[in-house]
């Protein structure tokens, strides 16, 4: 009896161990699958390169010795770094909020995106027909409609002192009837953006106002001929700019109804200065 029973005891636990096994050994043929003939991952570093203690943060995967050479650089916290690497982030998320969106235009048309694109950045629109100029309350709230309207059409855009880029002057792109522009004392209006400003508008514009742009020079001054319709076009604050009194009396050669506000012609003092410049 005593051995019938030990009998048992053992063909029960030979019964339990023979699962365990087999389990064992799949997981491990599984295992061995999976990695079949994968390499093993490198951190390969150049030749001479110093390893910081920064390279035991890096992650196993993705990109690693690119942040490594980065942390290795260290880090310049001088007051003047910091506040040119905070303009420089702020700038990037400038020009992708400026970027041109084409489901803005197909809900509420070119003129209608346009206007709200500059109301919200604190500009103002005047609509054909209309004298009043739609802009931001005290609450920076602002009615305009928010689906297509073909009454409404643009006609003065005052961009005076907001932050618009060469992106954001696309978004003013396919305005038919703009005869009034103001970018007055905007810090980023430069050559360029008078390039695309003179595409954009050469046969409608007869009001531009480019006044305390201190970063157009005298290639963007020359590119405003292009602006056939120009009757008005207002430059103060900047004659620093090379041979300024020269290059509107060509505009006024090129446009003979232009009118020019904010030039002393009687100021000789900037062609002498290039002058001088010239015979040195």
């Amino acid at each position: 009896m005593i051995g019938r029973l030990r009998l048992g005891q053992c063909m029960r636990v030979s019964c339990s161990l023979v699962p365990r096994n087999l389990s064992t050994t799949s997981a491990v043929g599984e295992r061995e699958k999976e990695s079949w003939k994968t390499e093993p991952e490198k951190e390969e570093l150049p030749k001479g390169e110093w390893k910081s203690f920064f390279h035991y943060f890096a992650p196993k995967k993705g990109i690693t010795l690119d942040v490594v050479h980065h942390l290795q650089k260290g880090f310049d916290l001088r007051p003047k770094a910091v506040q040119k690497w905070l303009k420089k982030i702020k700038h990037k998320r400038d020009e992708s909020d400026q970027m041109f969106r084409k489901d803005r235009v197909a809900a509420l048309g070119f003129d209608l995106a346009a206007a709200h694109f500059i109301v919200h950045r604190g500009g103002k629109v005047r609509f054909k027909g209309s004298e009043e100029w739609t802009q931001q309350n005290e609450d920076e709230k602002y009615d305009l409609p928010g689906h297509y309207n073909e009454n409404l059409v643009i006609e003065a855009i005052d961009a005076s002192e907001t932050n618009i880029l060469y992106e954001g002057i696309e978004c003013l792109c396919n305005l038919k009837q703009l005869t009034w522009l103001s970018v007055a004392n905007c810090p980023h209006i430069d050559d360029w953006c008078i390039d695309r400003i003179c595409g954009q508008y050469a046969s409608t514009l007869k009001h531009l106002d480019i006044s305390n742009c201190t970063k157009i020079t005298h290639r963007g001054i020359a590119a405003l001929a292009r602006l056939g319709e120009l009757k008005s076009l207002h430059i103060n604050g900047l004659e620093n700019i090379r041979d300024i009194q020269l290059l509107c009396l060509l505009l006024e050669d090129v446009l003979p109804e232009i009118e020019i506000v904010g030039i002393d012609y009687m100021d000789t003092s900037s062609l002498q200065k290039s002058t001088l410049n010239e015979d040195q």
